[in-house]
């Protein structure tokens, strides 16, 4: 498969959502104490947020019943109060989940985070609960999507000489705690025009990357991560070929390797700024077999920042 074919395929796979339909399920309330109204609210917003049910009021495929226990103070006169909060999908055997200090809300939320991932009508064999199904469905109820844009500085070496050029790039992410996923377009142009020794004129980068945040759930973090993809170079420079005196142009693509590290801040906001430093390396040498212009494996490094939403 060629390398370009590759990272369209990750591309696509980054941005696809399950295409299996979610499930109607009806909600039924036994609140207790609990406001019911609030409780249902409640159960139908986190029940929407599954790849596979949401709420529905009728042609229902699914019944879910969530009831509310309140057991009293236990152990004592200044025993806290002791909370319960049970769900069954359908006719299957009822999960309970004991209220903690955090409330009912996380509580409900690791109930049906089990209660839905053990129905019945979408388990279709021993194999379809495994683990990397159930870390699919976490990546896809807690993922966020990121979307921004970065600009950097990019430099490289050239024959005895070192070219620098100014970058923008778009980038898009999938994010879930430590990890995230991603796809990159950039490209760097070198203003400069000195056809009397090489250039790299432009670099165009197409890009897939995995990276790890060193304190995901601080409000700035250390992060880093690898990338895939492919790297297209423009070269101007003499054309030893051609003569003495000649100038000549040439392009060179194939598949780079790199590295990324720096800082992500502002975290816990609508929008994020990041630094970073990365190295690349294609994996082939660029060369021009017509007219002589360049002959010579080409590496990179860039330094930049960038705005995240």
């Amino acid at each position: 498969m060629r390398p370009r074919t590759l990272v369209v395929a990750a591309a696509l796979t980054l941005l696809a959502r399950p295409a299996a339909a979610q499930l109607r399920t009806c909600v039924q309330i036994e609140p207790g104490k609990t406001d019911r109204e609030a409780l249902t609210r409640l159960v139908k917003s986190e029940l929407d947020r599954h790849p596979t049910h949401r709420a529905a009021i009728a042609d229902c495929q699914a019944f879910l019943t969530v009831e509310m226990i309140d057991l009293g103070p236990q152990g004592g006169q200044h025993a806290e109060t002791e909370k319960w909060v049970t769900g069954r999908i359908n006719t299957q055997v009822p999960y309970r989940e004991k209220i903690g200090p955090d409330g009912i809300a996380p509580a409900v939320q690791r109930l049906l985070a089990v209660v839905l991932n053990n129905d019945p009508l979408l388990l279709s064999g021993p194999e379809s609960n495994t683990w990397l199904r159930r870390q699919g469905r976490a990546l896809e109820r807690r993922s966020v999507m990121h979307y921004g844009g970065e600009l950097y500085q990019l430099g490289s070496p050239l024959a005895s000489s070192f070219d620098t050029l100014p970058g923008l790039a778009i980038t898009v992410r999938r994010e879930v705690s430590a990890l995230h996923v991603g796809a990159r377009l950039g490209g760097a142009f070198n203003p400069a025009r000195d056809p009397e020794r090489l250039h790299l004129r432009a670099q165009f980068d197409a890009q897939v990357e995995g990276a790890f945040y060193a304190s995901p759930s601080e409000n700035t973090s250390l992060f880093a991560s690898a990338l895939i993809g492919l790297v297209h170079y423009r070269f101007e420079g003499p054309a030893t070929f051609d003569g003495p005196g000649a100038t000549g142009t040439a392009t060179s693509s194939g598949l780079s390797l790199a590295l990324r590290g720096g800082v992500e801040t502002m975290r816990t906001a609508d929008v994020r700024i990041l630094v970073f430093l990365q190295v690349m390396a294609p994996a082939f040498i660029s060369n021009d077999p017509d007219h002589g212009v360049v002959d010579q494996w080409v590496p990179s490094a860039a330094i930049g920042a960038g705005v995240l939403y």
